[in-house]
């Protein structure tokens, strides 16, 4: 017997890098004169093993037609978080009576539709256009990130959501493959990712999909698994950054030190008053990471905290982000070296002038 989709939603989440911080408090105040707004917290008490630091806004957007599968109609949400993300999800109701494998389909249609991008990008310009005095150092990095959490209510053909997995090709759907048969290493690879906190739930996280299983409509697992989400777009962005930082760098002190009046000139001074902002600007950056969530105790949300982090590769992201800081800090003490090296060159030429401008007088008088 097939499964059968009787209740369920799609999230489809864009998540933007908009500004180096936002200003949630004015951000509020712009928008409580049009569209209602609110502070986002999670839902569930008995599972809430999760405190983040400053509350995202939360802002409801209205309803708009998706073009993908006939024709959907999406419910728009977006979340700004106070480090520069907006986040904009586009929830999608699942067809009632759905067979898996039209689900599947589906999913391939929402994966290969430019539609989703379109729409999500259209709400995040007319959301930055009016909380703009909100946005400090405002940008416009042309990377998002994106993500589809599959939420399951009700299902027929299963007896449960262990029986789901038994019965249903979840790899497939979390890898929107419908084109052909996953192989068994490919398959296991996905389902290693599954967490339970009672009989009625599950949550099978992957690095590009997310399946959950809620019985009662609870959102708890897709609002960390989004909260997730942004901090990896921070982490990514910053890598950029950083990576195009350290370029400059080295292009700037290979371009300078070939013109013969750089003795002259300290040039390097102001590179190391760069290179020392941008340090401590990343600094500041992975503390706010490191800061923003807290755990309490090990239970549920937390573990899905973990999860998600793992797949995202948080860790290696981390890593990656502060061997360029080492580099980057190396650089400016190198650079500082050199300032004063500079420095005492100069003053050494300076004294040596004015001991020349004392003599040279003397040795006239001599042999005049």
């Amino acid at each position: 017997m097939s499964v059968v989709i009787r209740k369920g939603s799609i999230l489809v989440h864009r998540v933007y890098d908009v500004a180096g911080e936002i200003d949630l408090a004015a951000a509020e105040k712009l928008l409580s004169a049009g569209t209602a707004s609110s502070r986002f917290s999670l839902r569930t008490d008995t599972r809430r093993a999760i405190i983040i630091k400053e509350a995202p806004l939360q802002v409801p957007l209205g309803r708009e037609p998706l073009r993908v599968n006939g024709g959907l109609e999406a419910e728009i949400n977006a979340k700004l978080w106070n480090y520069g993300v907006i986040s904009v999800t586009l929830e999608l109701p699942m067809p009632a009576g759905i067979r898996w494998e039209e689900l599947v389909a589906l999913a391939d249609a929402l994966e290969e539709s430019d539609e989703p991008d379109a729409l999500a990008l259209k709400h995040r310009d007319a959301l930055k256009s009016r909380v703009g005095t909100a946005l400090k150092q405002a940008s416009d990095w042309g990377i998002a990130e994106d993500y589809i959490t599959y939420i399951i209510n009700e299902a027929e053909g299963v007896s449960g959501p262990l029986d789901l997995l038994e019965k249903a090709d979840v790899p497939s759907l979390l890898l929107a493959e419908n084109r052909e048969r996953l192989s068994r290493n490919s398959a296991d690879f996905i389902m290693e990712n599954v967490l339970q906190y009672g009989e009625g739930d599950l949550a099978v996280i992957d690095w590009n999909s997310a399946l959950l299983v809620e019985p009662k409509d609870q959102r708890d697992v897709a609002d960390v698994i989004e909260f997730s989400l942004s901090h990896l777009l921070e982490f990514r962005y910053y890598d950029d950054k950083l990576s195009a930082k350290l370029d400059l760098l080295y292009d700037t002190i290979e371009g300078k030190r070939e013109s013969p009046w750089n003795f002259f000139r300290n040039f390097y001074a102001d590179i190391a008053e760069e290179a020392s902002r941008q340090y401590i600007e990343f600094s500041e950056f992975l503390e706010r990471i490191e800061n923003s969530l807290k755990t309490v105790g090990d239970p549920y949300l937390a573990t899905v905290f973990r999860a998600s982090a793992h797949q995202f590769r948080f860790d290696d992201w981390r890593k990656n982000i502060s061997r360029k800081m080492d580099n980057l800090a190396q650089i400016t003490q190198m650079l500082q070296i050199e300032v004063n090296s500079r420095r005492g060159h100069l003053l050494e030429t300076i004294i040596i002038l004015l001991i020349a401008l004392e003599i040279i007088p003397v040795f006239y008088d001599a042999f005049r």
